[in-house]
């Protein structure tokens, strides 16, 4: 007999708990249980908190955003959910969530981009995507436009200036095509604006620049009815170390400046709405950027009403890429897990257009495995978690609705800052938008050398162990960027159809400010370039940890002391545990290293002692301590703590060991 048989015996056909059992099912469907009170569980979470900050239910974060530890229905905005934060994907017919992968193929030739074009569609890729060539030329696009590819895929092409040249030739492609030309939708993309935001001095080679840009979007909204060019940059917001509200707001500014200018040229406001993407980068933060997003639909219903665009407001149409500026080179698998949060982010915040950055991007050699695993991030979450078939899987979060809330009201409000300023290019003509940048950017990097904010694998948790791969220098000062010799239309457009490329059109010049562009990284790295560098000529670079007292006083020490020097390429010789300084000045005497760290300051005598004694000895080596009292720092020490500014203390460390090995040589 089954052993289920035994414990609960079948009689009349069916099954029936032990007499003894006094548990009833209709006593269990009449209890309640008293609803706590806010203020109680509160006082329950004080007791219960272990945090090493003071137990604080509310707070507010760096942009300005009230953030609470328990969200209730009376922090729903509205009592309900705004129609406008939803988007349009929630009650249209077919997949919920549909949003294309951008993954942009590559190549020097037109046939070799048309077979990365081609190879991307059979992987599974539903856009035609691809970054422009400087050497495509009209005839190219009969190769990289087949018959049919066009009325089954939409086009996606985010690139920078090289787009204008590559409208006309559009143009006059179709052209070509007669009364029968293909039928071209998706986006062609590019910010003019995007030139003077990374620097100043691109400011007089802008207005030519826009000019032709204009020229090329009006002569495409009448060829191209479907396709839309107007491209506002709003990734360029989130490298610049603006909060989320000012990335909104400052992209909003942005797109009011185009508004205002296509306007000028007969364009009405609804027809320009209707040709708009606005682009956006999505960062780690994963709750808030879902609410940037859902802000953003509820900004653009917003300035449509302010436009006085009646009937149905155009849809939003949003570009989504995963943010660069926190990629890094060091520990760049940790890149494959920031990308498909970021990824899943944008999923959430029902984005239309989605481009996941390879994994090795930010490596000087590259391999064919992050273009897979990015396109492959698409159809995980697609097909794997299906989150194609969820209508705004974030409505009605209580804390996602709160803080879309508080985005939309203080985005909107700096917008307001924004225009009666004169807009965004009073701004940078008066340098406040460079001076902002400046400050945010360097701010944020600094957050990173101190440890506030996190880089896994970079500075924090860094394994000393990991061989250094190569960086990319890529995008910082003196990098190249493209401008646009000044050519009216009809010029153009003759040059097109005689054969000329794409690159014929343009000029190069230098950036010569690259931090609007540089990772938050980037300094580490060429820290760590430079030990590697260090290493292979003088054969190592490494630390002496020394733990005074017993282990459990001293080892959380050395461990953020392996972690701290990790940072910068250093290795560490562990010895441990110590209780007299003789026993420290034998394993320097032995080691012979040019720094040692000392861990466990609660020990201080102890400290001392053995600093007294290795200068006595006159050994020339730089002294650190995990932590101590004033008494240490008089005595030559370089106290170190969480919040210690890493890059700058193991950068003037490395140039000291550097400095006294060029001396022994």
């Amino acid at each position: 007999m089954p052993v289920f048989a035994t414990a609960f015996p079948a009689k009349n056909g069916g099954w029936e708990m032990e007499k003894k059992s006094e548990w009833k099912l209709s006593a269990a469907r009449s209890a309640s249980f008293p609803e706590p009170a806010i203020r109680e569980w509160l006082e329950r979470a004080e007791k219960s908190w272990k945090g090493k900050e003071p137990f604080r239910p509310e707070r507010t974060d760096g942009d300005g955003i009230r953030v609470k530890m328990l969200y209730t229905k009376e922090d729903l905005p509205y009592g309900t959910v705004p129609p406008e934060v939803r988007g349009t994907a929630w009650k249209r017919q077919g997949p919920a969530n549909r949003w294309r992968s951008a993954q942009p193929a590559a190549g020097g030739t037109a046939r070799e981009l048309s077979e990365n074009i081609g190879k991307s569609l059979d992987r599974g890729q539903d856009t035609v995507c691809f970054s422009l060539p400087e050497t495509l030329r009209l005839e190219d696009l009969d190769l990289l436009f087949p018959p049919g590819l066009l009325d089954e895929y939409p086009i996606a092409v985010r690139d920078d200036v090289k787009t204008v040249p590559f409208l006309w030739m559009m143009q006059a492609w179709a052209e070509r095509k007669g009364k029968n030309p293909p039928r071209i939708r998706g986006f062609v993309g590019f910010d003019p604006l995007v030139l003077p935001l990374q620097s100043r001095e691109f400011l007089p080679r802008f207005f030519p620049v826009y000019e032709g840009w204009l020229e090329a979007v009006v002569a495409s909204g009448e060829k191209f009815p479907e396709l839309r060019t107007v491209f506002v940059d709003g990734t360029v917001y989130e490298r610049g170390a603006l909060s989320i509200p000012e990335q909104l707001a400052f992209a909003f500014a942005a797109f009011v400046f185009h508004v205002e200018n296509l306007r000028k040229k007969g364009i009405p406001p609804s027809d320009i709405f209707s040709k708009t993407v606005l682009a956006f980068s999505v960062g780690s933060s994963f709750f808030p950027e879902i609410a940037k997003l859902r802000a953003a639909k509820y900004l653009w219903k917003l300035l449509a009403k302010a436009y006085q665009i009646g009937g149905d407001v155009p849809k939003i149409t949003i570009y989504a890429e995963t943010s660069p500026v926190n990629k890094t080179a060091a520990d760049p698998f940790v890149n494959m897990l920031r990308s498909a949060n970021e990824a899943f982010a944008a999923v959430v915040g029902q984005v239309d257009f989605l481009h996941v950055l390879p994994y090795d991007r930010v490596l000087a050699e590259k391999t064919g495995l992050g273009e897979r695993i990015a396109l492959n991030t698409h159809h995980i979450l697609r097909e794997e978690a299906r989150m194609h078939a969820v209508a705004d899987a974030a409505g009605g979060s209580y804390y996602i609705e709160s803080l879309t809330k508080q985005i939309i009201e203080r985005a909107w409000q700096l917008f307001l800052e924004i225009d009666g300023k004169g807009g965004i290019l009073s701004l940078l003509e008066k340098g406040e938008w460079f001076e902002t940048v400046r400050n945010r950017k360097e701010e944020r990097i600094r957050s990173v050398h101190t440890g506030e904010t996190k880089l896994i694998g970079t500075n924090v948790y860094r394994d000393p162990k990991e061989k250094i791969l190569s960086g990319e220098e890529g995008k910082g000062e003196g990098a190249e960027v493209l401008l646009l010799a000044p050519r009216p239309p009809e010029e153009i457009l003759s040059l097109v159809q005689g054969g000329a490329t794409i690159g014929d059109f343009l000029e190069k010049a230098q950036i010569p400010d690259g931090l609007l562009n540089e990772r938050l990284s980037g300094r580490l790295e060429s820290l760590l370039a430079e030990s590697r560098t260090f290493i292979k000529e003088a054969g190592k670079l490494a630390v002496g940890l020394i733990g005074f007292g017993d282990p459990k006083e001293h080892r959380r020490e050395m461990d953020f002391a392996l972690s701290f020097f990790a940072v910068g390429g250093f290795a560490c010789v562990e010895c441990g545990p110590v209780r007299e300084a003789g026993e420290a000045l034998g394993f320097i005497e032995r080691t012979s290293l040019p720094v040692y760290c000392l861990c466990g300051f609660r020990k201080v005598e102890l400290l001392l002692d053995t600093v007294r004694k290795i200068k006595e000895k006159g050994i020339p080596a730089a002294l650190f301590s995990t932590g101590g009292d004033g008494k240490l720092a008089e005595a030559g020490v370089t106290v170190i703590g969480e919040k210690s500014d890493r890059y700058r203390i193991l950068k003037g460390l490395l140039e000291k060991i550097m400095e006294m090995n060029g001396n022994e040589a």
